[in-house]
């Protein structure tokens, strides 16, 4: 058998690739399952802005009910492999709200599991919406010569949200934050064909790798507009503590 184009394909692949990806599907290609989970953090600077907001004691005895995070983008995943339903958790979601209001030092009433049996004095309601989830994938490239070539793809999807600060009670809005987080994409891979006597031989090797949309993408946006709405809010926590998340919630 001619096996020349597995030691073409190796010196092809010796190239070292960097990439930033996204999760989405890419029919007809043949892909390295993704790493186990791991334990991940919210980034450092918004960690820090929640410290802050924590330190500078604006919370302290303010009560804010959490609801239920609305999704509105009626977007359904079919596709990725164990996907059955939406593409964002829904009303769970909330629950990155009440994480980053304890952080930063607000107690907290949950009504994602139902209301409270007994009725808790609250100044604020805060609830989230996923606005919108949009995908796209303008590059795609499968390019062979003698049997042997390249495959190479790029895409992104677009996370909007925003977190609603409201008066408890008379649902009179008081905040709003409107935050986008970008996801992208890159696979790079290789595609062959030889022949051994009457039988043809063909195959591909595709490297990839994807974030976890319905985590990392939405842990440290929401608890970012958490934060966002806070300090325009209080005005001490925008003064001590805006310099931590300047640049995460200029306008992209």
């Amino acid at each position: 058998m001619d096996c020349s184009f597995v030691t073409r394909a190796a010196r092809v692949l010796g190239c070292r690739v960097r990439f930033a990806l996204i999760p989405l599907s890419l029919a007809g290609c043949v892909t390295t399952d993704s790493p186990p989970p791991t334990v991940v953090s919210l980034q450092p600077r918004i960690e820090n802005t929640l410290a802050c907001i924590r330190k500078t004691g604006v919370l302290y005895h303010r009560t804010f009910v959490v609801g239920a995070f609305a999704d509105s983008t009626g977007k359904i995943n079919s596709v990725a492999p164990g996907s059955t339903g939406d593409y964002l958790p829904q009303g769970g979601s909330a629950s990155y709200i009440t994480d980053a209001l304890d952080k930063a030092g607000a107690t907290v009433v949950t009504t994602y599991f139902g209301a409270p049996h007994e009725k808790v004095p609250a100044e604020y309601d805060i609830n989230g919406i996923f606005n919108s989830l949009d995908f796209d994938s303008p590059f795609a490239g499968d390019v062979q010569i003698n049997g042997i070539g390249p495959t190479a793809g790029y895409g992104w999807a677009d996370l909007t949200l925003t977190i609603q600060l409201d008066a408890a009670g008379t649902r009179v809005n008081h905040q709003i934050a409107l935050i986008q987080r970008p996801v992208r994409y890159v696979q790079i891979g290789l595609g062959g064909g030889t022949t051994s006597g009457s039988t043809l031989l063909t195959g591909s090797l595709v490297l990839q790798h994807q974030d976890r949309l319905q985590f990392e993408a939405l842990d440290g946006p929401i608890a970012l507009g958490v934060a966002d709405v806070v300090m325009k809010e209080f005005p001490r926590a925008r003064h001590d503590c805006w310099q931590y998340a300047r640049d995460l919630l200029r306008p992209q």
